[in-house]
């Protein structure tokens, strides 16, 4: 038996290094606020004196009430109309005026224009500020800098009166040829550039900010109940640390620290693997998925946590799960699992809760995993994990004293977590196909006795079918009582002896009426003919592309056994017993559970054909007999099962045995 040690493939080593590099590049190199606080409840560190000063922000309510109330003040906007001074221009040259009057008429006229003419009726009773629209752009005036209809008038007779001296008449001059009834107002009101104003005046000249803390005030005192003041000055406070202070160490320490980190979270990686599920180390593919996982499962977590931390309610840690169930014990997954969460809590602000949360879910996903394959069932584990979310999240609410901070938000995010699985799961199909892994769905597939190599199997050699669908049976039995890989040590049984199919008459189960494969065989004749169902079976499930996890069992079914019954007649027959070489199998002993369960029960279900009786000492004593010739044997010797796990599969295919080959009633001749 193996026991747990240190692999010796310098692979896995280089693996577990690229994970601490990835581990270590993703840390935060910045301080992190260690406080957590909610609305409601009470302030359980030491009191809380500002190291620095800091501007109390305003809550999205207040910014809301705020913005609404500057958008309601009404912003007046004009634009000039450029036809209202084309004409009155143009009726400059039909006045009957001095050719030099209309010439510095015009002038004035343009100047007035130029500073704009705006119905007096339309401006405000105060001197507020107005825009006027220039190009594309709204340039803001002191409504007293333009004119009105009746300010332009005054503005025209001044600057025709200086120009024309001592002109007394000059009034009655302008009246008279209607040089006063060309002043309009070429400024009009712009609805549509008042709503712009307006929107402005709400999301920019609004202030984020409601009052100032100094350096040294106190924020919150030991036992201090957090009202809504004091939880929006701890969240500035929080806000301004984070973004402005770093880390005050050296930047070697802080490596350093980051570095050791790291290094004890993959030295955890490593021994949970080593602890749970060690023979993972001789697999270097499944071992590189393995900490792929881990590695998004960190990422994720560090990364999505930084904007807000209840971000990482809605990340689908349980999904990361549900890609390791298919093909690593619950035992390794389960472990590693509470493993890869703490870098939430230690690294992210509120972490704990995220992790109690993520937690629960985690645990019951790997539970209930056998509901993800089962259509609608999916969707009642969902609802499972969300209901566990949510109890773990109120619990948290109650702990802080009050159900105040509990948020919608918050709940929409569980909401999304705990269903987001169901659709990412279906991505493990091309995991699966990336890293050459063989799922349960893709070992039930293959169990299916429809596919066209079984089929053919059926056909060909239906006396090896029925064994294989008897070891098969047996071996499920077996493997359910320690636990092992069921979905694999079925496929495997269902392809182990898939290479009779090149020689189905060489094997007595195959037989027909009078026919006698090895009548005319020297023993080595036919022991070379039986041993050829190895490879041969190794090349037919090349040929049909059968996973190679599957093809181990074809070559672990024999180990280096012997073909007993041919090698004793070529003894007897005055043989060499050196020759024993001739007649062994030539392929690898098992190393894995299922495939020592598989072995015992291809044995044991072959030669039980031979039983003369089915009394239970006899079945006892078969079982017994057969261990006991592996065992001694050393066919066992590379395998990982526990003395307890034998005894316990010993039980079982006694058990087995006995009902399988149970007495039947004799019914009494008709009269």
């Amino acid at each position: 038996m193996k026991r747990n040690r240190l692999p010796g493939n310098i692979g896995v080593y280089l693996l577990f290094g690229l994970l601490f590099i990835v581990v270590l590049i993703l840390l935060p190199r910045k301080a992190r606020f260690n406080y957590e606080y909610a609305k409601g409840g009470q302030w359980r560190y030491e009191t809380l004196t500002a190291a620095f000063d800091f501007p109390i922000l305003k809550t999205e309510s207040q910014l809301l009430e705020d913005k609404e109330a500057a958008s309601e003040e009404l912003k007046l906007c004009f634009k000039p109309d450029y036809d209202v001074v084309r004409r009155s221009l143009t009726g400059v040259e039909n006045l009957n005026l001095a050719p030099e009057t209309k010439a510095k008429l015009m002038e004035v006229l343009s100047d007035i224009y130029s500073r704009g003419v705006v119905d007096a009726a339309q401006l405000p009773q105060e001197s507020e500020v107005i825009y006027i629209r220039k190009d594309k752009h709204y340039t803001p005036m002191v409504a007293g800098e333009v004119f009105t209809v009746s300010s332009a008038k005054n503005s025209l007779y001044r600057g025709l009166f200086y120009n024309a001296g001592s002109a007394v008449n000059l009034d009655s001059e302008l009246e008279a040829s209607g040089a006063y009834d060309l002043i309009r107002p070429n400024l009009v009101r712009d609805t549509e550039g008042e709503l712009l104003l307006q929107a402005y005046r709400g999301t920019e000249t609004v202030s984020p900010t409601n009052g100032y803390i100094a350096a040294g005030q106190e924020i919150v005192a030991h036992g201090e109940v957090i009202t809504s003041e004091i939880f929006q000055v701890l969240e500035s406070y929080k806000a301004e640390y984070n973004r402005s202070v770093g880390y005050s160490g050296s930047r070697l320490q802080m490596w350093l620290g980051n570095a050791l980190f790291a290094l004890l979270f993959c030295i955890l990686v490593f021994l949970a693997v080593l602890y749970c599920n060690p023979e993972l180390f001789d697999n270097p593919v499944k071992l590189l998925y393995f900490l792929f996982i881990i590695g998004i499962t960190v990422t994720a977590a560090l990364l999505v946590g930084k904007p807000r931390t209840a971000y990482l309610f809605m990340v689908p840690f349980t999904l990361f799960c549900l890609y390791l169930l298919p093909y690593f014990p619950k035992s390794l997954i389960a472990l590693t699992y509470c493993i890869e969460l703490l870098t939430i809590p230690l690294f992210v602000s509120g972490g704990w809760e995220v992790y109690m949360v993520e937690l629960i879910a985690g645990m019951i996903i790997i539970y209930a995993f056998g509901l993800i394959s089962k259509s609608w069932h999916q969707f009642i584990m969902a609802l499972c994990v969300f209901a566990s979310m949510l109890v773990m999240y109120i619990s948290f609410r109650l702990l802080e004293g009050t159900l105040d901070s509990f948020s919608t938000d918050h709940l929409v995010f569980l909401l999304i977590g705990a269903f987001l699985p169901i659709a990412g799961y279906p991505l493990i199909f091309l995991m699966e196909r990336m890293f050459g892994l063989v799922s349960a769905a893709r070992l039930e597939e293959l169990c299916d006795t429809n596919n066209k190599l079984l089929q053919e199997l059926s056909m060909k050699a239906p006396g090896t079918f029925q064994h294989c669908l008897a070891v098969m049976n047996m071996a499920d039995a077996a493997a359910r009582s320690i636990d092992a890989d069921v979905p694999l040590i079925r496929a495997g049984a269902m392809y182990h002896d898939v290479g009779k199919l090149a020689n189905p008459l060489c094997f007595i189960e195959n037989e027909t009426l009078g026919a006698k494969y090895h009548e005319n065989l020297t023993p080595q004749q036919s022991a070379a003919a039986i041993l050829q169902h190895v490879p041969d079976g190794l090349d037919i499930a090349k040929k049909y592309k059968i996973p190679q996890v599957v093809c181990d069992f074809i070559d672990t079914h024999h180990g280096v056994s012997c073909t007993g019954y041919f090698y004793s007649k070529y003894i007897n027959d005055g043989g060499d017993p050196a020759d024993k070489a001739l007649f062994t199998y030539r392929g690898r002993k098992p190393w894995t559970k299922e495939q020592a369960i598989l072995m015992l029960c291809d044995s044991i279900e072959a030669a039980s054909r031979t039983l003369k009786d089915n009394a239970p000492e006899t079945f006892d004593a078969f079982v017994e007999k057969m261990f006991r010739a592996k065992i001694d044997d050393g066919q066992l010797d590379d395998t990982v099962l526990t003395v307890k796990e034998l005894m316990t599969i010993k039980a079982v295919l006694k058990d087995y045995l006995g009902r399988l080959y149970h007495a039947r009633v004799v019914y009494p001749a008709s009269k």
